[in-house]
């Protein structure tokens, strides 16, 4: 069980903050630095860039201030299980959050929970926290998850959102910087598929539901997901579903 003792979102200092705690906190302490910040690592000066987390142990020294106008950082008290992360973890250490984003809205989530008073507040903080130290976790693997992983795994969100679009392979890899040859073989690493599979996916999943909700014809829904041929379209429906359309909806 993790446990939520403090938490502070976006919380402003004047630039003249500074912290010195020589026995640390009795628990974790996680900070989320949004503006630049010079702290004691390995009893060396480091300054800290803005969208940095560092996860401090118990009874490990906090010694940073701040080095601008203000300083801004998100923050939580905690308690959970060593083993949680691991012996290896990199405690007191900066990782870099490629994706700052997404643990703006889990920080934003976990502090309405904390000073709500809603029947499963307990259950809710303990899944948002072990979703925010597992992505934290993974985030010390940089050689694995590159800034590329990053930019093909927004791809692959759009291609799920926006199914009707035309996804061309070469102008994809040259906005990303990479070959085309590249781009095939870093999206089946990552994503264990092909792109041009996911965008077949993506419509198809589109044209299924529009089959369930709607009354629209069949080339209205294939034009809407993308096909500029309803014969295409029917074909591939019925390779991956094993009917027609018309037969899907019944």
């Amino acid at each position: 069980m993790i446990n939520i003792l403090k938490i502070g979102e976006n919380t402003w200092h004047p630039g003249t903050y500074s912290v010195d705690r020589p026995a640390g906190h009795p628990v974790f302490l996680l900070l989320f630095v949004k503006t630049q910040g010079d702290f004691l690592i390995d009893n060396e000066w480091q300054t800290i860039e803005p969208v940095t987390a560092l996860l401090f142990q118990p009874g490990q020294r906090h010694l940073y201030h701040g080095i601008e106008d203000s300083y801004v950082d998100s923050w939580m008290h905690l308690t959970f299980p060593e083993s949680l992360l691991g012996h290896h973890f990199p405690y007191g250490q900066p990782i870099p959050i490629p994706n700052p984003e997404e643990y703006d809205v889990l920080v934003h989530l976990m502090a309405g929970e904390f000073y709500g008073s809603k029947p499963h507040r307990e259950e809710v903080l303990d899944s948002l926290a072990s979703v925010l130290l597992t992505r934290l976790s993974d985030e010390c693997h940089a050689e694995a998850y590159p800034a590329i992983y990053y930019g093909l795994s927004e791809l692959r969100k759009h291609i799920y959102t926006y199914p009707e679009e035309e996804y061309a392979i070469e102008p994809i890899a040259d906005k990303l910087g990479i070959s085309v040859g590249y781009f095939h073989a870093l999206y089946r690493k990552y994503f264990h598929t092909t792109c041009i599979a996911d965008v077949v996916k993506s419509r198809l999943q589109s044209a299924a539901d529009y089959l369930r909700s709607t009354n629209l014809g069949v080339e209205e829904i294939a034009l809407r997901c993308g096909y500029n041929h309803a014969e295409h379209f029917i074909r591939q429906f019925k390779k991956e579903y094993g009917i027609t359309p018309l037969k899907y909806r019944g």
